[in-house]
């Protein structure tokens, strides 16, 4: 696979990849562009007018959305929002939009707990409507659960583009890679994936704080315009293709 993996490389003119380190490292810059997937920015937006797909519940609203794989995470915004009802707080809620491998546990880890609403699988369609009720985007990734992430976090996750798209700040362990996507303190807050009450003490500084909330989320949803939406996207790949084209005329 190694082999393959060169020779293809060594044969393409241009390599479009989210993450550069994955590539062999004798790789040309110059025929790498180096790019994020992003989001549709004119879909998903701040103040869709189409009513939220589920009963939204008074006060902070999280929001976690995606396939339910052991590395999403998703247990652990559970967890937090548990923790935080049993201190007291109980205006702060989670919104956990999706089905897959680990929703049975999900479920089980919600059971008791108020404040924690199961969707299930929604239509792409009412997406924009479902993030935009929301407070809090979260993005609890858990890398120790996929040992492939040992070689670097080497996908482009399209909830966090959706969620900054959406004028939500965001919530993600603070790792490398999601450092370069979510500036800490000025689209969202990074806290320590190995401290076992990070995410439940940076929500709740959130959940307490509306103008900080309104703040890092209107600048999630500038810097997804301006760097993450299909526009940028498209208006990057046309560039490298014209570069390609005129290169080889």
């Amino acid at each position: 696979m190694r082999r393959w993996r060169e020779q293809i490389c060594r044969r393409s003119d241009l390599i479009v990849t989210p993450q550069a380190a994955i590539l062999p490292p004798d790789t040309p810059r110059s025929k790498i562009l180096e790019i994020e997937w992003g989001a549709d920015t004119d879909h998903f937006r701040p103040g869709v007018p189409e009513p939220a797909p589920f009963a939204r519940p008074a006060g902070t609203l999280a929001v976690f959305a995606g396939a339910f794989r052991a590395w999403h995470g998703a247990i652990h915004l559970v967890r937090a929002v548990a923790a935080l009802r049993a201190q007291g707080v109980s205006d702060i809620s989670a919104v956990m939009i999706g089905t897959g491998p680990e929703w049975a546990a999900v479920r089980e880890a919600a059971a008791g707990t108020m404040g924690i609403l199961l969707t299930g699988t929604l239509p792409h369609e009412v997406m924009p409507a479902a993030l935009a009720a929301c407070d809090i985007g979260v993005a609890p990734f858990d890398v120790a659960r996929h040992r492939s992430l040992s070689l670097d976090f080497y996908w482009s996750p399209l909830k966090i583009f959706e969620y900054m798209a959406s004028g939500l700040p965001v919530v993600a362990p603070r790792i490398p890679r999601l450092a370069r996507l979510v500036e800490d303190g000025s689209e969202g807050r990074l806290y320590d994936a190995a401290d076992p009450d990070a995410l439940a003490a940076t929500l709740l500084a959130l959940h307490r704080d509306p103008a900080v909330r309104a703040r890092l989320g209107a600048a999630a949803r500038a810097r997804a315009v301006a760097t993450y939406s299909w526009r940028a996207h498209c208006e990057r790949l046309a560039d490298a293709f014209g570069s390609l084209v005129r290169r080889e005329a």
